[in-house]
């Protein structure tokens, strides 16, 4: 979904531009591809490291399947919020 998102934006014409940039190619374009980039690398590693930590939870006994999958839904959620938030932080500070 991101690929396609990027793709349209560097894609399309300069002057009226994508659906990140908002018509300015210069300034917005690179920041706007690189927070969608940037955020969703932070959702998968995000959602991984959910999973590996439940699986070793259920593995030594103290989750069963239910909690596991509470966990996940709750960090796919939180996620959606947190990843483009903290990318446009990473991204402005890297800039």
């Amino acid at each position: 979904m991101v690929a396609t998102v990027i793709g349209l934006e560097l894609g399309a014409a300069c002057p009226p531009g994508g659906p990140l940039a908002f018509g300015d190619c210069e300034e917005v374009r690179p920041f706007a591809v690189g927070v969608a980039g940037v955020s969703a690398l932070l959702y998968v590693a995000g959602l991984t490291a959910v999973r590996w930590w439940t699986l070793g939870l259920r593995r030594r006994g103290a989750a069963d399947a239910h909690a596991s999958r509470d966990w996940y839904l709750l960090v796919a959620a939180l996620g959606l919020i947190i990843a483009p938030l903290l990318s446009f932080t990473l991204v402005s500070t890297l800039r």
